[in-house]
């Protein structure tokens, strides 16, 4: 009875996390969106446009940019700590997870540095170095615990991304970013509440009651 209660808790606290996780990435995803808009010469196929443009010092609107950076970067931190906090039995996932935590400290610095201060540069290009250590340290407890499908599946999508960063000429320098960017989204939100997380989180290791 115990077990079975402690494992409707993780999994009604993981569903918790992801969806704080969903939320993040609708706000953050709404808010880009209506700075864009509000910017009509503003082109993310552009090779000279980064999404941090939006938020630089002196330009139009770069609250909202900035703010979105800081809401989603905030409900990302706490969606991290509810997952670390669910898993028990894997500590490269928990690991994965604190090197995550760090990445997201230097992603809401993007905010508080905006473009054309000292600095910014600094924070994002970490953040995306940061952020991929972690998904390569999950990614190897996957192949080994795992789904080897699901981790080769997120590294395809990471090595493509590093394709668009480094041919940002050719798709632009702002679409490479998003698309990096939407890959560690989709990273925490679906993979790391899939089944096989869920399964990590200790359940299997509860006492049953006969």
């Amino acid at each position: 009875m115990h077990g079975n209660m402690n494992m409707e808790i993780n999994k009604l606290s993981t569903f918790g996390a992801r969806s704080i996780a969903v939320l993040s990435a609708l706000i953050f995803y709404s808010m880009l969106s209506l700075s864009i808009y509000l910017h009509p010469g503003y082109n993310i196929f552009s090779p000279h446009q980064s999404l941090s443009d939006l938020g630089m010092i002196g330009q139009s609107y770069a609250y909202i940019f900035n703010s979105a950076i800081i809401i989603a970067g905030t409900l990302f931190m706490i969606a991290t700590c509810i997952y670390f906090i669910n898993i028990k039995n894997d500590k490269s996932k928990k690991l994965s997870l604190c090197v995550f935590f760090i990445a997201l400290i230097f992603y809401i610095c993007i905010a508080f540095f905006p473009k054309g201060t000292p600095y910014h540069d600094y924070f994002a290009l970490s953040f995306f170095g940061i952020s991929t250590i972690a998904i390569f340290i999950w990614s190897i407890s996957e192949f080994r615990k795992g789904s080897k499908l699901m981790a080769a599946i997120i590294i395809s999508l990471t090595v493509i991304a590093y394709t668009l960063a480094y041919n940002y000429h050719l798709v632009g320098f702002a679409f490479a970013e998003l698309f990096g960017g939407t890959v560690i989204i989709l990273w925490i939100i679906i993979f790391n509440s899939s089944y096989k997380y869920k399964k990590d989180c200790g359940s299997e290791s509860l006492p049953v009651q006969k």
